[in-house]
């Protein structure tokens, strides 16, 4: 993996910080895991899982790791996992901390990895000297399509089976279709695929097979419910909306061109239509809910209302997929997803939507 390869450059210049981000799913904690295994002996590296609430914890986490390494010749690396959870006062530590020389070079190396959200925060004003500072910024990216089929081959040599089972093009563009590149989907599906074809002595994998493991661990758009929020209308305000609702309707019934002064002829010819296509467009997946929840309120600060729908996969697996729920004809899709490249969403699918069936 490329950045890995430039992570490892980075700390053997010396470089003192490094900051890598990249989108769920995409490897960031694998890559903390890699480090810990690959960086050699002159190296003490420790994975900080567990973002600090403050610079005093911060402090003594790391005196617990490195607190012994006194007369020790090797360099600590310290690598922060989930990093985009540590506040200002906790980022002016490390600022602090890349202060730190013994002989002209960086005491300490510091890995901040976390999602986009972190590169946002070293962005702010507070932090222009923090951010001159650091020595490395890379981006975790989905695969692209041209490399799903390497990337399996390369995972069933590392598990030793790649003399058994291999993967055909067919199956690695089916992947890419599903999972569109997101490293932690494309091996939830291709471990399932594989174990398959194991347990029955294939030795390729197509792309039936592959659909065949994907069904286990994705649920069809249709079997999406509506995860519950965590408010409730007030008896008050719900009366209110019935009002407002009985109200509506009753204008509607003694005013059957309303719909055309409120919203102009064009809006009320394409809300009558129900031919015409509409869709809802999906923004991203993630297995925890906190992270579903603060990808929707960095929406909300774009006015964009997002929703967040739950599937319970099983095993204590749950996936929770983040939504513009619209509907949006394929004109107002197009003009949303051109609005949510330009804030840096990328990853973007448009949902086709029954024009009988609300969102």
């Amino acid at each position: 993996m490329r950045v890995f390869g430039e992570i490892l450059s980075a700390i053997s210049r010396r470089d003192g910080l490094i900051c890598v981000t990249g989108g769920p799913g995409t490897g960031k904690t694998i890559i903390c895991r890699r480090l810990l295994e690959e960086l050699g002996d002159e190296y003490n590296a420790v994975v900080v899982t567990t973002p600090s609430k403050t610079p005093q914890a911060m402090t003594e986490t790391l005196d617990e790791a490195f607190g012994e390494m006194e007369g020790d010749a090797r360099i600590p690396v310290a690598i922060f996992d989930e990093a985009q959870h540590l506040d200002f006062r906790c980022l002016d530590h490390i600022k602090f901390l890349t202060n730190l020389e013994k002989k002209g070079e960086k005491l300490l190396q510091i890995v901040l990895v976390g999602q986009p959200e972190l590169a946002e925060k070293i962005n702010h004003k507070r932090f222009t000297q923090l951010e001159q500072r650091i020595g490395a910024k890379l981006k975790l990216v989905p695969l692209k399509k041209r490399e799903i089929l390497f990337y399996l081959n390369h995972r069933l040599a590392v598990a030793g089976v790649s003399e058994d089972v291999r993967f055909t093009k067919s199956a690695a563009r089916y992947l890419y279709r599903e999972t569109t590149g997101v490293p932690r989907l494309i091996n939830r599906i291709a471990n399932i695929a594989v174990e398959h074809a194991l347990q029955e002595s294939k030795g390729k994998i197509g792309a039936a097979a592959v659909k065949r493991a994907a069904s286990k661990v994705s649920a069809s758009r249709s079997d999406w419910k509506e995860a519950a929020g965590p408010q409730r209308l007030s008896p008050r305000l719900s009366v209110l909306i019935l009002l407002l609702v009985l109200s509506v309707g009753l204008y509607n019934y003694y005013n059957p061109d309303w719909l055309s002064s409120l919203y102009g002829t064009e809006h009320a010819e394409t809300r009558s239509n129900p031919a015409q296509p509409q869709f809802a467009l999906k923004l991203g997946a993630f297995l925890q809910r906190e992270q579903a929840d603060e990808f929707r309120e960095r929406l909300a600060k774009e006015d964009l209302k997002a929703a967040v729908a739950a599937k319970d996969l099983g095993d204590g697996w749950i996936l929770y997929q983040v939504r513009l729920p619209g509907p949006y004809t394929q004109d107002e899709a197009i003009n949303v997803i051109g609005h949510l490249h330009r804030i840096g969403i990328q990853e973007v699918e448009k949902l086709p939507i029954s024009p009988n069936k609300s969102n």
